[in-house]
């Protein structure tokens, strides 16, 4: 499975916490913190989370990413914010605004991490990248707006009305 992997020469006594093997060498699983960003653990056999510290075990070799360029981490690995912005995109949902808009500014924050994800249009004639043709064509008459299934939906969504209006659910 694509995803961040800790290599370690193991001594033993790991077997017990359900990671894949290959003899005397072990690739954990990785898993993020979302309440504690930077930092990794992995998660044992019973679904506990297990922290790396004062495991004295094994002998960390380092990380290993199984992912290509191209190819997303395992959805485990990314923050819901990150799932939804890629949801998004694939799914052709647009976001149009215009630098200068504060709304645009609430609605980035809402997801975090994630901001640079979204699927965005700059409006403003005078911003970065911008589509300000685009978006008259499109009828775009306030910031930010929504293009959701060809719907438009405007000022500040929520990510569970974004989640909702676009059919997007969390993997199980």
């Amino acid at each position: 499975m694509c995803g961040i992997y800790l290599l370690a020469k193991t001594s033993g006594i790991l077997p017990s916490i359900g990671h894949l093997s290959i003899p005397s060498w072990t690739f954990i699983p990785m898993t993020h913190s979302s309440k504690h960003p930077g930092f990794y653990g992995f998660t044992g056999g019973l679904g506990r989370r297990v922290a790396l510290q004062g495991m004295g075990a094994f002998l960390v070799v380092g990380l290993v990413n199984t992912c290509s360029p191209d190819q997303p981490q395992a959805s485990s690995t990314l923050s819901y914010e990150a799932q939804l912005a890629q949801h998004l995109t694939a799914t052709g949902s647009l976001m149009y605004g215009a630098y200068w808009c504060p709304h645009c500014a609430d609605q980035k924050a809402l997801f975090g991490d994630a901001a640079n994800q979204i699927p965005y249009v700059e409006c403003a004639v005078d911003g970065e990248n911008a589509q300000s043709q685009r978006c008259r064509q499109r009828g775009i008459k306030g910031y930010p707006t929504w293009d959701i299934g060809g719907q438009l939906y405007p000022g500040v969504a929520s990510l569970d009305q974004l989640a909702t209006l676009s059919g997007y659910q969390l993997p199980r």
